[in-house]
Formats: structure tokens, sequence, C-alpha cells
């Protein structure tokens, strides 16, 4: 059974365990994109609600249960105590957000986590997701699968980060690109986690995994964009801006230029460890295909150039700016 399964993650896991031919049942409130599985039996009830919105499940009892991304412990708690009799595995997504230190480069699954504060009413997002965690091994100690993702990319994907840097490469613009161009580039594609998922639920894959890619080389954002340029047959220009222009022009990393995490600022947050998914014969899309999904989703939902740099969207440089500072770095 998966909770929730039709949203942008979900859809993923729900095609994997479809293609492995498993026996699904959804269980959500039959709100987010109800058409999208008109075939996959569904099972209405509310998390919201808490332990008695799992009413309608009665005492069936489920072989797995994929829990897909709720952002608050609570949600979990309350998942985990009424359905922990339930169940003979139980698999959770969580998100690399939940490690200590960024510093630290390599992290891997038994590196240090933050640790919660008392007070439950200030947590963040990282907070809550550790609680989770740790809420699935306390009542799933032999039986559970956790998934560390990073930065989720692909089909359905509702932000606008890696689809930013392929469309302005589709559309032969020419590009102010970040630092030196050494700066390491992780994300991972949906499809990548939903197969993870699928193997956990069919080969009763245990412990937690760090779920972050495109691959178990490292990527650099001058590969990275070379290669985009390439696959796209795209005549943009790149023009490599020093971090310390950047910087003087108060041009910022994840907001101005989506995706880039400059090793001066979090050497580890690009390079964690995927080590132990490797082990397991894991084997990652090419993430052209990934930048593919992203560039044809955005075409199938007929939508419009998004107003980059535009203050609504907080996302990307504004072109002008960006036609400006390339012009300022080019007469440098």
């Amino acid at each position: 059974m998966v909770l929730g399964g039709t949203n942008f993650v979900g859809p993923a896991i729900v095609n994997a365990l479809q293609n492995a031919e498993v026996n699904l049942t959804l269980f959500n409130r039959g709100i987010t994109n109800p058409n999208l599985f008109a075939d996959v039996p569904l099972i209405r009830g509310d998390r919201e609600k808490g332990v008695a919105g799992y009413d309608q499940l009665g005492e069936t009892e489920w072989d797995v249960i994929v829990d897909v991304w709720p952002e608050k412990s609570k949600l979990v708690d309350e998942a985990t105590s009424r359905l922990a009799l339930q169940t003979q595995h139980y698999i959770f997504i969580s998100s690399i957000a939940v490690y200590n230190d960024f510093q630290e480069v390599g992290l891997h699954e038994d590196s240090e986590v933050v640790l919660p504060r008392a007070d439950r009413t200030v947590w963040d997002y990282a907070e809550e997701k550790i609680t989770a965690e740790n809420l699935v091994r306390e009542r799933f100690p032999d039986n559970h699968t956790i998934v560390r993702a990073g930065a989720i990319k692909g089909w359905r994907d509702p932000a606008m980060d890696l689809l930013y840097w392929g469309l302005k490469l589709r559309q032969n613009e020419d590009i102010l690109a970040p630092g030196s161009g050494l700066d390491p580039l992780q994300f991972i594609d949906v499809r990548d986690v939903g197969r993870l998922v699928e193997t956990g639920v069919t080969k009763g894959l245990v412990g937690t995994y760090n779920c972050v890619g495109p691959s178990h080389e490292r990527l650099l954002w001058k590969d990275f964009l070379q290669e985009a340029k390439n696959h796209l047959n795209s005549t943009s220009h790149l023009y490599w801006a020093p971090e310390k222009f950047l910087r003087a022009n108060e041009v910022y990393s994840f907001s101005d230029l989506p995706l880039w995490a400059p090793i001066s600022e979090d050497p580890g947050f690009m390079q964690i460890s995927n080590d132990r998914l490797v082990s397991t014969g894991y084997q990652f899309t090419p993430w052209t295909e990934t930048l593919d999904d992203c560039l044809n989703w955005f075409d199938e939902q007929i939508m419009e150039i998004p107003k980059f740099g535009s203050e609504a969207l907080g996302l990307g440089l504004d072109p002008e700016k960006e036609s400006n500072l390339i012009a300022s770095l080019h007469k440098g």
C-alpha cells in the first residue's frame, strides 16, 4: 500500500511497482490528480485527521507500506503507530537534509545527523525528517527501508531549477555559468527513487540509503552544462563567471543560479556518498534523460516560459541583469 502516490514522487513509485507487477493499493484523499491511476484500487482517507484518518483501512494486513513524502513527523508517528501490526515492512522517503554538517565531504548513512531541539514548535524540515526516520526505525527495527533522497528531478517535477538550465539552452540563450565550473552537482531522477522503492518492496531491502546521483562518478558543472548543450544541440554561449565576480554583483547560489552549491559554501552538500546504494547493483538513469523529462513535462503542460528573476518566481536571473553581467564579464 502506498500512502499518497499521486503528486510527484508518488507516481514514479506507483509506476515502478506496476512495472514489477506488484499487487498495489493507494491510500489518499482522492483529491490530488484523482484520475492519475484510475485502474489502481484506492482507499480514501485523510492523514490530517490523525489516527482516525486510517479507519477505512480496518485491520487489513499489507506486505509493505510505502510512506511517500510527509514533511511533518506527527503524520509518520500516527501512521507507524496505527499500522505497526498491519504490515511486514515500512518504507519511508526521507531526505539528505537530515545530515548535520555539510562542510563534510562524502557524508554517508552513518554520518552525524541533526539533533532535534526540545521545542517542537520551532522545528525545521530536517528535524521533522530525522524524527520521522527514528520513529520508523523504532517501530520497524528489522523491516524498514529509509530512502534519503537528494534533489529529485524529472517527470512531473514542480520545481524549475533543472528546467531553468534546460530552457535557456533550448532557447539558445547566452548563459552566465556558475564559478569555475569545477563545483560538483548532484540530483536524482524521480524514476530512480521509484525503482529503489520497488527494490525495497520486491527484494526486501532493509536499512538506510542515500539516494543521490546522477551517477556514482562526480558530475561537475562544466561537464553538465557542456554536455547538456551538446545534447540539446544548443548554440548558447557559456560565460563562466568567477565566484568573486558573482558575489560582487549580488548573484547568489540556488536562487539566482539554481542548483549551484559552490564548494566555498557547503562543500559536502553536492558530494553525498552513494556507495551503499551502488553496492546493491543499482543503475542510474542517464541524467540527459532526466533533463529531457523535465522539458517534455513542461511542454506537455503548455506552460508559458517562466519569468526567471521575477520577484514572484524568486528563481533564476533576470534576463536584463544577466545580459549586463555577461557584457561586463566579457569586457573585463
